[in-house]
């Protein structure tokens, strides 16, 4: 086989390899309860949906991130407040602000799936009545998520 052969096999084996990485980071996601708001949600009027491509979240160490900030009103809370409970059944590391039965802030590791990826869900209600939900994968630690997170950077 020529070198250019070579070349071509090459490239191709590693963009088929790419699309099934991120097939599964998304199978992954669609199989939590969360899946559902950002289903519901995510182009609704007054929600904001960001997910994040390869070239901006690698430098994170993360393979998948989706987020939807939205509304907080009573019907969405009872939705997103069961889902929590649910996928936080699944959890192996869980750090919470509850307050009257209600999680107004959520911090969920999740077991590794398949490729022994961290997955993680975070949530939070802001002061202005608005709730942001956030699913992550990839190869950052828990303590980077809390140092991006919570820690302001030196100058």
């Amino acid at each position: 086989m020529s070198k250019t052969k070579k070349r071509y096999c090459y490239g191709r084996y590693i963009a088929l390899l790419a699309m099934c990485l991120m097939a599964s980071a998304t199978f992954a996601q669609k199989q939590l309860a969360i899946n559902k708001i950002f289903e519901q949600y995510g182009k609704q009027k007054g929600s904001t949906m960001v997910v994040l491509s390869d070239d901006v979240i690698k430098s994170y160490h993360l393979d998948f991130y989706k987020s939807i900030t939205l509304p907080y009103d009573k019907k969405r809370s009872n939705e997103i407040q069961q889902s929590l409970e649910t996928d936080k059944k699944l959890a192996k590391k869980i750090k919470e602000v509850i307050s009257n039965g209600i999680i107004y802030s959520g911090y969920y590791q999740l077991p590794m799936e398949g490729k022994l990826k961290n997955r993680y869900i975070l949530f939070k209600i802001s002061d202005n009545a608005t709730a942001t939900l956030i699913y992550m994968e990839g190869d950052i630690e828990s303590e980077e998520i809390v140092n991006l997170l919570f820690i302001k950077p030196t100058k």
